[in-house]
C-alpha cells in the first residue's frame, strides 16, 4: 500500500516491497503492480523480480514404514518392528523420544536412555514392541518420533499403527 492512497500530479511517494522468505523456499517470481485511474494505464507493473530461496539449514525427518497393520495373531499379541529413521536434512537430527499419541506408552525415552543422533543424510534403524489390541474392530492408533526436525511439527512426527484391515 502506498504511503497516500491519492497522488497529486508531479508528486512522489516511497514505495517499500518486502517479499518474507521465510518458509518459503523454492523458486519465485513477484511481481509489483500500480492501479491508477489513468486511461491506458490502470495496472502498471514497476518491476519483477526472479529468484530461488534456498532452504534453511535444518535436520529433517523420514520414516520407514511410515505405517504397520497388525493383524490376526500379531493385532492381539504386539509386534516387535523396526523402523527405519533418515535424516534427510543438512544438520544432525536428534530423536528425544518415541511415544504413543496419549502419552500412556514410551517406548524411547532419550532424557534417561540417551537422545538418538543421526547425522544428515544418514540412517539409524530403531526397534520398538508395538502393543496388541483385543477386538476385531478396525481401529488406528499413532506412535510419534520427538525430534529436534523442522518438518515434524512441535507435536512430533506421526506413524500410523492400524489394528486390523483399513
Amino acid at each position: 500500500m502506498l504511503g497516500k492512497h491519492r497522488l497529486d500530479p508531479k508528486e512522489k511517494t516511497e514505495l517499500k516491497l518486502t517479499y518474507d522468505t521465510a518458509g518459503r523456499p523454492g523458486p519465485f517470481e513477484k511481481k509489483a503492480i500500480v492501479s491508477t485511474n489513468v486511461a491506458g494505464f490502470v495496472n502498471v507493473e514497476i518491476f519483477t523480480i526472479k529468484g530461488e530461496v534456498q532452504e534453511a539449514p535444518a535436520a529433517k525427518i523420514a520414516v520407514t514404514p511410515r505405517r504397520v497393520t497388525l493383524q490376526g495373531a500379531e493385532r492381539a499379541a504386539g509386534k516387535k518392528q523396526a523402523f527405519a529413521i533418515k535424516n534427510e536434512g543438512t544438520l544432525p537430527l536428534t530423536v528425544t523420544g518415541i511415544r504413543s499419541k496419549d502419552g500412556q506408552t514410551v517406548y524411547f525415552d532419550g532424557a534417561s536412555e540417551g537422545n538418538i543422533t543421526i547425522e544428515a543424510g544418514q540412517t539409524r534403524t530403531v526397534e520398538i514392541q508395538l502393543k496388541g489390541k483385543e477386538g476385531e474392530k478396525a481401529e488406528r492408533d499413532y506412535v510419534l518420533i520427538d525430534s529436534d526436525a523442522k518438518n515434524a511439527g512441535e507435536s512430533g512426527y506421526f506413524l500410523i499403527i492400524q489394528y486390523g484391515a483399513p
